[in-house]
């Protein structure tokens, strides 16, 4: 027994019968049709500042770099990062930090100086007891953590430099009285200044000294200029022989002939020139005889 179609089958049979005998052409066989555009260019976006209000375009919308909620969003952040001291802040108006320096104003030393006293010899800055000006780096890097130097006022420099003439004074007045005391000393050993000849530019032995010699009068052993400076020492007691400006700067033999950078290998009379400070020296005669 067949079954009677439903409404709905009914519909869609009845329609595609009266589309074939209406002889329509299939799906397939269509064919399409286009009408050609013409072109329209894009708007233009808007360049909106992120420091001013954003009105809209009327060409449109600004791109999604400059869009306003960003903007907002930027200025937010910014304010944020001023308010809680995080963050980079860019002021409009520049830094101190790249400002030029005003008209008439004092240039500003990057490098600061100090005084300071060496308390021992440091190379290429000074000997010690020597007052110098350093940079304030160099003294807290390399003097100050070594204990080299000290820190010094200007007040203690003034203070310093007096003693210092003070004690150059009276080393010039040693030095002039150890001249004195080797004059005399040569004058008494003489016999007076009548004993000395006027063609002579020195009479008188100042010093004598002896040594173990051979029969042609050779030294068993020479004599050099910390042995002379040691026996004047001890032959007078009341003159000034310490410090580094006390030294021979000549020696010659009864020749005329410089033996300084020798050492003496022969007896004889000696002419020796002493320095005892600043532009004051001595003449005197040393002897050395063979034992």
């Amino acid at each position: 027994m067949t079954r009677p179609l439903s409404p709905v089958t009914f519909i869609f049979v009845t329609l595609f019968v009266s589309s074939a005998a209406a002889g329509s052409p299939p799906p397939s066989s269509r064919k399409s049709t286009y009408t050609k555009a013409s072109f329209v260019p894009p708007a233009a976006p808007t360049v909106v500042s992120p420091s001013k209000s954003v009105k809209s375009s009327i060409a449109g919308w600004p791109s999604a770099v400059n869009h306003p909620s960003r903007a907002r969003h930027q200025q937010q952040q910014q304010q944020q990062q001023i308010a809680t001291g995080y963050g980079t802040y860019y002021s409009a108006t520049g830094t101190s930090l790249f400002a030029k320096k005003k008209k008439g104003g004092q240039p500003v030393s990057k490098v600061s100086k100090i005084l300071v006293q060496l308390l021992e010899t440091v190379p290429d800055i000074g000997q010690s007891g020597d007052i110098v000006s350093v940079s304030t780096a160099i003294f807290q890097n390399k003097l100050q953590r070594s204990n080299k130097a000290r820190r010094i006022s200007e007040e203690e420099v003034q203070k310093l430099e007096a003693e210092k003439e003070a004690q150059e004074h009276e080393r010039m007045d040693m030095a002039v009285k150890t001249k004195g005391i080797l004059e005399e000393a040569m004058l008494e050993n003489l016999g007076g200044e009548d004993n000395c000849d006027d063609d002579a530019d020195i009479c008188g032995v100042a010093l004598t000294m002896k040594r173990k010699a051979g029969p042609e009068g050779n030294l068993f052993g020479g004599v050099n200029p910390k042995m002379v400076m040691e026996a004047l020492k001890e032959k007078y007691p009341g003159g000034s022989w310490d410090g580094r400006q006390v030294k021979l700067t000549e020696v010659k033999d009864v020749d005329g002939k410089d033996v300084k950078k020798k050492d003496i290998k022969h007896t004889g009379e000696y002419t020796m020139v002493v320095a005892l400070g600043k532009g004051v020296e001595a003449t005197f005669i040393l002897s050395i005889l063979a034992e």
